[in-house]
């Protein structure tokens, strides 16, 4: 080996030893490194290249969003001050000899780019160009480029080294937005993007925190979103769902957090005062009144019931969302799309409702000594005679401050709390022995029990209730089973089954607040209901004349006619509804106006002597 020979081997082996000692400082860097894409970038750039002796290097990252090659670090001319790049660049796919690369996914060492028509000059012109790929899961999210102003000048060692550091970077780019996407999941919701329940949380709690004057938090229900659901299907839900999100996002108040807590619940979260809650909260809701779906259904629109509270420094976030959600259900109460702020009344009443909850589930415990039941006639036209009777819960509690509590209030809480079974059961088993009495004297009558929508969810409801009847020789055939379109929105394949067994079983499916639904037909068609009942609100509709509410109603009567199902009219008050109602053809009624829930002697009292009202 000549002495020229023995020279340049000790400058290559010294070439590959500085390059070693570069990927060896370099991978002890990325062990240490966070999980911050820039941070990754400005290392390889300024620690790693700076040390092989070259005049510059730039890295491009790709920008899914515009699709474009964007500059995010650099050293040499490009980057005289710290993390600053003059100028940057923007460069489409194929454009350059940094776009063709990004394109193609093949590094190119190009020797004179005098020579290259694909040549752009950056800062200035230079004669010598590497540019490698940056590969994540096999897709170019990026180029490692370096210039030198002499031609030639890049070796095969310089390609092996940018390959093995593309390489490095690309896996730790690729770890880094794996953790960047699970903290996004973490923290957002996947159908919106909005923010989730967590992230809602801990955001208003920093904010009342810190908060010198106020934080308003608006709560958003959808109403009757169950219903639209059904009727439009999940993909098309979830398009409105998205829709109504953008809605929220872009009519909310500049600064403020959106969120989606639920599958059709929303809560907007921001700093201002009682009187710009309210102004937002009217935005809002006019803003999702105004979102509609897509396809087949454009015009169907949703609306929602809103609940604002306020918080301050100090509060609990937790307590101040609680106050919101029972502000919007007050305005579901009020009739749905409206807006209810928390207040001191409102406070109060959402007192009493947690004591009314506690001192049932008390009462259910101890036996329930202080529940009985009543019965509300229901009658046959013309001849008035009673033919079946709806067994209804009653509650009056030993303390006077309570005393008697209406039948809305403990059967909401009821519901609220999962006792709803529980109330249920009592109140049948208190009637039971009544029955079993009454069958006697009137063999054909028929009972109506309302079934709730948990216990249409129990898959053991048909049997447990079987036994009852059969160890108080009931027969089937004396009860009727009300539930409502609501027992039908969740899981379809138990409430399926549980609605035919009712009727397999002998028993009356009697679907009650007929009408009130997006899909009552449909329900009708998939399941076997015998009998249907018109919403009190379609009947007392009928007292001012109302062409349009005498519409809907003989239609449901020719449906029920048609479908050779019974039909009830609930609710009747006055001797106006009844003759309307006679004119157009109903023969099944119950209300206040022909007799009120009265107590199992007197009902017994009633049908013993005759089975008719006198005249």
């Amino acid at each position: 080996m000549s002495h020229q020979q023995l020279e340049q081997s000790v400058v290559d082996l010294r070439q590959q030893l500085q390059h070693m000692k570069v990927l060896q400082n370099f991978t002890q860097t990325l062990s240490q490194q966070g999980e911050n894409v820039s941070e990754i970038l400005w290392n390889v750039s300024k620690d790693a290249v700076a040390h092989l002796d070259l005049e510059d290097c730039v890295i491009y990252l790709h920008d899914l969003k515009n699709g474009e090659l964007v500059q995010c670090s650099a050293y040499g001319p490009k980057n005289p001050y710290e993390r600053e790049i003059l100028n940057p660049i923007r460069l489409r796919l194929g454009q350059g000899i940094v776009g063709s690369v990004a394109a193609s996914g093949k590094l190119e060492m190009i020797a004179d780019t005098s020579k290259d028509l694909r040549y752009i000059t950056d800062d200035k012109p230079r004669l010598s160009e590497l540019a490698v790929p940056i590969f994540v899961n096999d897709k170019v999210v990026g180029v490692i480029d370096s210039e030198h102003t002499r031609v030639n000048f890049f070796t095969p060692e310089h390609r092996d080294l940018f390959v093995a550091l593309a390489a490095m970077v690309g896996s730790r780019i690729g770890a880094a937005r794996f953790e960047e996407e699970r903290l996004r999941l973490a923290k957002q919701d996947p159908l919106t993007g909005l923010d989730n329940r967590g992230s809602l949380m801990s955001d208003l709690q920093r904010r009342l925190e810190e908060t010198i004057s106020t934080v308003a938090v608006i709560y958003i229900d959808l109403d009757h979103f169950g219903d639209i659901n059904h009727v439009l299907g999940d993909v098309e839900s979830d398009k409105l769902l998205r829709a109504i999100s953008e809605s929220i996002q872009s009519n909310a108040s500049p600064g403020s957090l959106c969120s989606r807590v639920g599958g059709d619940e929303f809560v907007v979260v921001f700093d201002g005062d009682f009187l710009q809650a309210k102004i937002a909260a009217e935005k809002l809701l006019n803003g999702i009144s105004k979102s509609r779906s897509v396809g087949l259904h454009d015009k169907m629109s949703v609306n929602c019931s809103i609940g604002v509270s306020m918080g301050s420094r100090g509060n609990i976030a937790a307590d101040i969302i609680n106050q919101a959600d029972f502000a919007q259900s007050e305005a579901k109460r009020k009739g749905r799309g409206q807006l209810c702020v928390h207040d001191s009344v409102l406070a109060n009443r959402r007192r009493r409702e947690q004591r009314v909850a506690m001192e049932l589930r008390l009462a259910l415990e101890s036996g329930g000594k202080d529940f009985f039941f009543h019965i509300q006639p229901i009658f046959s036209f013309p001849q008035r005679k009673i033919v079946a009777g709806e067994v209804l819960a009653r509650w009056t509690h030993p303390e006077q401050e309570l005393g008697v509590i209406g039948p809305t209030e403990f059967v909401q809480a009821a519901e609220r709390t999962g006792n709803i079974s529980n109330l249920s059961q009592l109140i049948f088993s208190k009637a039971q022995g009544a029955i079993e009495r009454w069958k006697v004297l009137v063999p054909d009558f028929l009972f109506h029990i309302n079934v709730s929508p948990m216990q249409i969810q129990q898959d053991q409801f048909v049997p447990d209730l079987l036994r009852v009847l059969e160890s108080a020789q009931i027969p089937t055939s004396m009860i009727a089973c009300e539930v409502t379109e609501s027992a039908l929105m969740t899981n379809d394949a138990i409430a399926s089954e549980v609605l035919n067994s009712i009727v397999r079983h002998g028993m009356k499916l009697i679907l009650d607040d007929f009408g009130t639904g997006y899909a009552s037909y449909d329900r009708l068609r998939r399941y076997r209901f015998t009998g249907i009942k018109i919403d009190q609100r379609f009947v007392k509709g009928l007292l001012h004349f109302d062409s349009t509410t005498h519409t809907i109603v003989n239609s449901m009567l020719l449906l029920a006619r048609d479908m050779q199902l019974t039909c009830t009219a609930e609710g009747v008050e006055t001797p106006a509804q009844i003759q309307a109602l006679e004119n157009m053809g109903c023969t099944l009624m119950q209300g206040n106006g022909l007799c009120t829930a009265i107590s199992e002697q007197v009902f017994e009292d009633l049908i013993t002597p005759k089975l008719s009202v006198p005249q």
